[in-house]
């Protein structure tokens, strides 16, 4: 049960927010005690509380209803599935002290420089184009990731060639995109720009903040060859690099928010897209180094924030992109972009943010298993497999789903935000995915009353700091 609730603001401004209308209300100080019950609570302000508990805005909200999905669901997904992600290889040329595949991990397929394998990668492509051919989209990326995919250069050049023969005559869209460390990039630099390539370019910022990022072989810090294709492939083609070509940079010890923003957006013009650590299936042998070199976001953020640089666009401020989601879901603004909304009695949701199978992507291995996303331990967790031809088991995976939704919404529908929540079931920190049918299951993400008091304070007290941003982001954002 949801009740309406009090919070302040860091300049101690009062609101009461109602989650049911979805409404904050500015009040002042002493409608509190009219709240509380206080015996010399004003006359006027008892009054005006006594309104707003006569329309019901002090009543409790039921928990949310939580729905299931339907093989329907999954069939149609697969149909529109509109990315295919290919693990290319599962070598890398690179040791990099916290890859996930190394041995800071555990729970991965064991790595031995595999390569994937094109008769069942071309097999899976046949498959999805006939599907496509009966789809309404008309739009495919197609990525390729690794180990560092560009040590199979070669087969990313025949499934080009392949792609290029099973689209033509059909009003498909092709998009490559891949994420690389940039030190073979000199070798497929014509090659990727006449495919018009998306680039993402793993870049934790300067020389010392690079410097988790060795060589397998000679243990030396990768920084000088990848700055060495960068700026190659900036100066050799200028607007390609410019339309197409993105950072991503891992957060840890060596770096902070100000450093990779200061060295990449000052020498190359992009703002880089920054993560922290992954926390789940840490081997237990490393969990003290991991301790050590794990860094938040939010907080390097805040003290990027205090040092004053404008490097960082304003709209890229975690603080702002909370604020967005919390116009978007839970204020009172949110009904003027779902129309659609309006035409049904109740809104259905699932539980957790969990991507619905093949809504966003299918992922093939070099083990030729077919997997969720490449985030996504696929040692734990695959939805099929290619041998002579696609196989998936559509009535399992829904089971799976609804298993997991029917345990998980019993936490869900007593957290505050259960209606925006960025929580994905098979990338929980705590990794306790397999106690979710027991008391033992903790959510990290979960919020009470107060956790939710704690974030809308966060929130309020960044609008006040910017009370511009909220008609900037309901007529840019929120009204699409």
């Amino acid at each position: 049960m949801f009740k309406t609730l009090i919070h302040t603001s860091e300049n101690d401004n009062l609101y009461i927010y109602n989650h049911q209308s979805k409404l904050s209300i500015l009040v002042h100080p002493d409608f509190r005690k009219a709240y509380e019950g206080s015996a010399d609570a004003d006359p006027y302000y008892i009054k005006k509380y006594e309104y707003l508990k006569k329309h019901n805005f002090f009543s409790t909200v039921d928990p949310v209803n939580f729905g299931k999905i339907d093989e329907s669901v999954i069939k149609n997904n697969i149909a529109q599935v509109p990315q295919i992600v290919f693990e290319t290889t599962d070598f890398c040329n690179l040791n990099c002290s916290y890859c996930v595949f190394g041995d800071f991990y555990e729970e991965f397929d064991v790595r031995n420089q595999k390569m994937i394998n094109i008769d069942h990668a071309i097999i899976l492509l046949k498959y999805i184009f006939e599907l496509k051919h009966k789809s309404k989209k008309n739009q495919l990326y197609i990525s390729f990731h690794g180990g560092e995919p560009l040590f199979n250069g070669d087969f990313i050049k025949q499934i080009v060639d392949v792609v290029n023969q099973l689209k033509s005559g059909k009003e498909i869209e092709i998009v490559y995109t891949m994420t690389t460390n940039a030190t073979l990039l000199h070798k497929y630099l014509h090659f990727l720009v006449e495919n018009n390539f998306q680039l993402l370019i793993s870049l934790d910022g300067n020389k010392s903040n690079h410097s988790y990022r060795i060589f397998r072989k000679s243990k030396e810090n990768s920084f000088e060859k990848v700055i060495v294709n960068i700026d190659n492939l900036q100066n050799k083609y200028p607007k390609y690099f410019t339309d197409n070509v993105n950072f991503n940079a891992v957060l840890h010890d060596r770096n902070s928010v100000n450093d990779i923003y200061e060295f990449i957006y000052s020498r190359y013009h992009k703002i880089p897209r920054i993560s922290e650590l992954a926390p789940n299936d840490v081997n237990p042998s490393k969990k003290e180094f991991f301790n050590e070199i794990f860094h938040s976001y939010r907080r390097s953020e805040s003290e990027y924030i205090k040092d004053d640089s404008n490097l960082l666009p304003h709209e890229e401020l975690l603080q702002y992109k909370e604020l967005t989601s919390f116009l978007k879901n839970y204020s009172i603004n949110y009904y003027i972009s779902n129309i659609t909304d309006l035409l049904s009695k109740e809104k259905k949701y699932l539980p957790t943010s969990t991507c619905l199978p093949f809504w966003k992507k299918l992922m093939l291995t070099t083990s030729s298993k077919l997997a969720l996303c490449e985030k996504v331990n696929y040692h734990k967790l695959t939805v099929g497999e290619v041998n002579e031809s696609v196989k998936i088991d559509i009535p399992k995976i829904t089971q799976l789903y609804n298993f997991y939704y029917d345990h998980v919404k019993e936490k869900c529908q007593h957290c505050y935000i259960n209606k925006s929540c960025d929580v994905c079931l098979f990338l929980m920190k705590n990794n306790n995915l397999d106690k979710l049918d027991t008391e033992e299951f903790v959510c990290d993400s979960f919020h009470d009353l107060n956790t939710f008091v704690q974030k809308l304070h966060r929130i309020f007290s960044f609008l006040e700091k910017h009370p511009e941003d909220n008609s900037s982001i309901i007529e840019n954002i929120v009204i699409i």
